[in-house]
């Protein structure tokens, strides 16, 4: 079965703001995560029982959530590769 994906309000703005080809890439890898929530190269963040998790696209990270019960994915955060990129989740 299928996730649903969902994006934070914050995350489909920073989606706006990028160029078209990284825009494809990314959207690409996001909805890839409906049929495989845990790729390969994906890493779990929450250090809690949290099921936050990252994944790595080019320059870009994509911070999300897994509801393995609901079978949702919650887009939290798509930011550029900083310092402050984990803060705050």
């Amino acid at each position: 079965m299928l996730y649903k994906i969902f994006l934070k309000s914050s995350a489909a703005k920073f989606l706006n703001k990028i160029t078209d080809e990284d825009y494809k890439i990314i959207s690409k890898n996001i909805f890839t995560l409906s049929s495989k929530p845990r790729p390969s190269n994906s890493k779990k963040i929450a250090t809690d029982e949290r099921n936050i998790y990252r994944i790595r696209v080019g320059r870009y990270r994509v911070i999300y959530f897994i509801n393995d019960i609901d079978k949702i994915i919650n887009i939290l955060e798509v930011k550029l590769r900083r310092e402050n990129t984990y803060k705050n989740l």
